[in-house]
């Protein structure tokens, strides 16, 4: 991995990164499992890097009674070949988990990009809304033509407080 891509990996808040992206919890936890095996393997890496590669032969000859023995493993040594391994299914898994993934982010980039459209119509609302003081009645009925009849009830049962006025916003009465 190269230095750039090391060093923004440890840049990034991954414990954030699910809340502000809004991810679903089965991303969410592919991505953990993701970064767990990577540092898991990383780690392995690093163990195998450290250790020693090569063999003193003559070493173990000059030790051992049995010569022979040593010629047959320096020899296997030289003819060993590593054997190759179809990469093919680990991957297509990788490319499945990529396109799962890929998949997850464009429904929550359009899912962002919804809600930032809804975001901006509200803010436009507000701020283009004329202050309440500049409201009069008469722009409260043609806003909602039904208020005036919802009124009109009220007054005629001698209901004078709204319903849910006093829970929402406590009684402000001094008596």
């Amino acid at each position: 991995m190269s230095k750039v891509a090391s060093a923004a990996g440890k840049a990034i808040d991954w414990a954030s990164v699910a809340s502000k992206l809004k991810l679903d919890a089965a991303t969410a936890s592919a991505i953990a499992n993701f970064r767990s095996r990577h540092a898991q393997a990383v780690a392995k890496l690093g163990t195998l890097r450290e250790q020693a590669t090569t063999v003193d032969f003559a070493t173990y000859r000059s030790v051992l009674a049995n010569k022979e023995i040593v010629n047959r493993i320096e020899s296997s040594m030289k003819s060993f070949k590593p054997v190759k391994i179809d990469l093919n299914s680990q991957l297509k898994a990788i490319n499945a988990f990529e396109a799962k993934a890929s998949e997850g982010a464009k429904k929550n980039v359009e899912l962002v990009k919804a809600e930032l459209q809804n975001l901006s119509a509200t803010l436009k609302n507000i701020e283009q809304a004329r202050p309440t003081e500049e409201i009069t009645i008469e722009d409260m009925k043609q806003a909602v033509p039904e208020i005036e009849k919802i009124v009109e009830t009220m007054v005629t049962k001698g209901k004078w407080v709204i319903p849910g006025y006093r829970e929402k916003f406590g009684d402000l009465s001094i008596m």
